[in-house]
């Protein structure tokens, strides 16, 4: 058997599989690949081409996304909060972003918005957040802990995010909170500089910012997330609510081939396949911002489930942080945000991962 008819048997297997897994009828997809690219379903699709993407961009080059007969429409986005409003009308249908306490204030309000899969969390040894300090300031040993940071400039890019939440963690355990040190509000990429020319003094940041500003020599790393709180839940893939309602069965698949190439991903990152892992860093140089290989050898990579599962804990502790900042005005049921369809859905059909 040739390249090709092997190549159209696993196109038809893995389609057939989940049309039967979920009870759909196999007959529209008993055709020649040719005939079936030709009816890709094409969802408009929202990222921010960061590593916590990976998912996406593994299934795009590795052709799983085509062998359940998707395409995506990838609209860049600078913001995951920029996402919301067009989740919420239907003008996309999948969004690689995160929670945030003006995403909670949009369900709160009615935004059909659910959160279907995990997308970048702190699992042990995945942490890439953590909490930087000045290196000048660290070596100095004016910053030791979180507790020296009263007063300090301390940068995150936003109000009502998870890596101000995650600071807000650090300072409530030296008996600190927000309000005792002077936030400056920067992008993630202008972390490095400014702790370089000292116009902050710590920052949150997450890879590849991380590694670069201590390539810079212009920080120190106290403390990455994973450490702080293991398994933080930090992105989501999101689906909008018409996207459910109106095309349930392109959802199921679009999420068979996004965990078939998360578990790839886990593949290459912790089971160490180094086949798998040339792959991964190749698609992640070809679709993000990052086109350094040997920077992902240095910089820790996003945890990504095997299996999409989120950590509703972390969801709900961030809730209770927002509240208590009055950033999130109205309290939501977490159970309600997420969906788990989906993920139980391509895990019956994959199996479980090992």
């Amino acid at each position: 058997m040739g390249r090709t008819a092997r190549r159209a048997g696993i196109v038809l297997a893995s389609a057939l599989a989940v049309l039967v897994a979920w009870g759909g009828s196999p007959t529209p997809l008993a055709a020649p690949p040719s005939i079936l690219a030709q009816g890709l379903t094409r969802l408009r699709t929202g990222l921010l081409n960061s590593a916590s993407d990976a998912g996406f961009f593994i299934a795009i080059d590795q052709g799983y996304f085509r062998e359940v007969g998707i395409e995506l429409d990838i609209t860049p986005f600078d913001s995951a909060a920029n996402m919301v409003a067009p989740l919420g009308t239907g003008q996309l249908d999948v969004g690689g972003g995160s929670h945030s306490a003006g995403l909670f204030n949009a369900f709160a309000r009615g935004v059909g918005i659910k959160l279907v899969a995990d997308k970048g969390s702190a699992l042990p040894g995945f942490g890439f957040q953590g909490l930087l300090f000045r290196r000048e300031l660290a070596e100095s040993g004016v910053l030791r802990t979180p507790a020296d940071l009263r007063g300090r400039r301390v940068s995150v890019p936003a109000q009502g995010i998870t890596p101000e939440a995650a600071l807000g963690r650090w300072l409530q355990r030296e008996g600190l909170s927000l309000d005792d040190v002077n936030i400056v509000l920067l992008n993630f990429a202008d972390h490095p500089q400014a702790l370089a020319s000292g116009a902050i003094d710590a920052s949150v940041t997450i890879e590849p910012f991380l590694t670069r500003a201590l390539d810079l020599g212009a920080a120190t790393l106290y403390q990455r997330t994973d450490e702080l709180l293991p398994g933080y839940q930090i992105a989501e893939v999101l689906y909008s609510q018409q996207f459910i309602h109106e095309q349930p069965d392109a959802a199921r698949r679009f999420m068979l081939a996004y965990l078939r190439a998360v578990r790839f991903y886990n593949d290459a990152f912790v089971k160490g396949d180094v086949a798998k892992r040339q792959q991964v860093v190749a698609s992640l140089t070809r679709h993000t911002p990052v086109k350094d290989a040997a920077l992902y050898d240095r910089m820790a990579m996003p945890g990504l489930h095997p299996d999409g599962r989120m950590s509703l804990s972390s969801l709900a502790s961030d809730q209770e942080f927002w509240l208590s900042r009055g950033v999130q005005q109205q309290r939501i049921a977490i159970e309600q945000l997420v969906d788990t369809q989906f993920i139980e859905a391509a895990v019956q059909v994959l199996g479980p991962y090992e």
